[in-house]
């Protein structure tokens, strides 16, 4: 009897290992013949989300961060939601999903710029030990951290000397696809990444809208992520020469703040006013 459950246990073993053991097939690139397309469009309705405001006066070089995105009170306004005038919502990424084999995987590699206190594009794709180059146009030091999800696990600092390029390797832990870059001395410097496993992916235009073709048949996820809301995903069956229309709807009273913004012990406070900006004037301070 213990014999048989020694073997028992071995025999487990041996499978456990080897499950764990096995390697996950790379993506091959294959010769699509007749593939299929599926095309569409992210909107967003109800009201417009209220905009993000950091008070310069909190951050170094706040003569060289005024000069972009900044409003009369001397706050730098993050404007996260492009909206077109339809409703069509800019810069959400469309992947498919546990795509095994497709067209070539040719991603063009990432640069980020930052010019004037401000990192863009706002959003990028990326793939898995990926090296991207950050090119400093400011005469003055960036000092950025990469986190995994938001301000989850840092994944690295990158210090950005003036006037410089500097480079990145983005490893994710895990299942993880949601990268983050701020900087560590301007806080409204904000740029995000997202994770993907092939070349079957968009981000979607000024106008919302997204292309992609050349899918071999079959059935796929698709995923539609905008970094400050909930992700939608959808199951679809690709037939040989077939166009597929999806929309992605976004409700605008759902965005999805980050955790570390809405801590109400935080620095910057709701109804914050500073001497000197024209709410101050007109409250005689």
């Amino acid at each position: 009897m213990k014999k048989a459950l020694l073997h028992c246990k071995l025999f487990l073993t041996i499978i456990t290992l080897l499950a764990f053991s096995h390697p996950v097939l790379a993506y091959q690139e294959i010769d699509v013949q007749n593939g299929g397309t599926v095309q569409g469009q992210a909107k967003m309705f109800g009201e417009m989300p209220f905009p993000r405001h950091y008070h310069l006066i909190l951050f170094p070089n706040i003569d060289m961060c005024a000069e972009v995105d900044t409003d009369e009170e001397m706050n730098r306004v993050l404007d996260d939601f492009k909206i077109s005038a339809d409703g069509g919502l800019k810069d959400v990424v469309i992947t498919f999903n546990h795509v095994e084999a497709g067209k070539p995987f040719n991603k063009q590699p990432i640069l980020i710029t930052s010019e004037n206190c401000k990192f863009f594009p706002d959003v990028n794709v990326i793939r898995q030990g990926e090296t991207f180059e950050v090119d400093n146009l400011d005469a003055v030091m960036h000092n950025s951290q990469v986190y995994q999800k938001e301000r989850g696990k840092i994944l690295l600092n990158i210090p950005i000397p003036a006037e410089e390029v500097s480079d990145g390797e983005v490893n994710f832990k895990k299942k993880y696809k949601i990268m983050q870059m701020i900087c560590g001395m301007h806080e409204f410097m904000q740029t995000w990444g997202y994770r993907i496993q092939n070349p079957y992916y968009f981000i979607t235009d000024l106008d919302g809208n997204f292309n992609i073709g050349d899918i071999p048949p079959g059935e796929y996820e698709v995923t539609a992520w905008h970094y400050l809301m909930k992700s939608q995903k959808r199951k679809i069956k690709i037939v040989a020469g077939e166009t597929i229309d999806l929309k992605f709807d976004f409700d605008a009273a759902k965005v999805v703040r980050p955790y570390y913004e809405t801590i109400k012990s935080g620095r910057i406070k709701k109804n914050a006013v500073y001497p000197g900006t024209a709410k101050g004037r007109e409250l005689g301070r």
